[in-house]
């Protein structure tokens, strides 16, 4: 399972649907993360202007989780939603070690001549 930060603004419908019924997001959307192959592992909501919903997800590819998030923002609770791949302190080793490894095979741009 790889990780994954979704980062949301939500809208006017949105608080108008939990004024109206005050619910538990992380309980009523994890179930749908879980039917898609992932976990819901974190679900806070922020005082900031343009962020105001972060999630933290395993998800088993990012098809699923692209899925998941079209689906959400389809829901119109959004106006703004994105997701990126998170990376541990390990894997981020795992990521520069293969770069180290595959580092003198990369020709930069900057070391052709203009004589070339």
């Amino acid at each position: 399972m790889h990780k994954y930060i979704v980062l949301g603004k939500t809208n006017t419908e949105f608080s108008s649907s939990m004024v109206s019924k005050p619910q538990n997001r992380k309980d009523i959307v994890a179930p749908f993360v879980e039917s898609l192959g992932g976990n819901l592992l974190e679900m806070l909501y922020l005082n900031h202007p343009e962020i105001s919903a972060v999630a933290l997800v395993e998800g088993p590819n990012d098809e699923a989780v692209a899925s998941m998030t079209g689906i959400i923002k389809a829901s119109g609770m959004f106006d703004d939603l994105n997701w990126y791949r998170a990376f541990d302190s390990s894997e981020l080793k795992q990521i520069y070690e293969l770069a180290s490894t595959k580092m003198t095979e990369y020709v930069s741009a900057k070391s052709f001549g203009e004589d070339e």
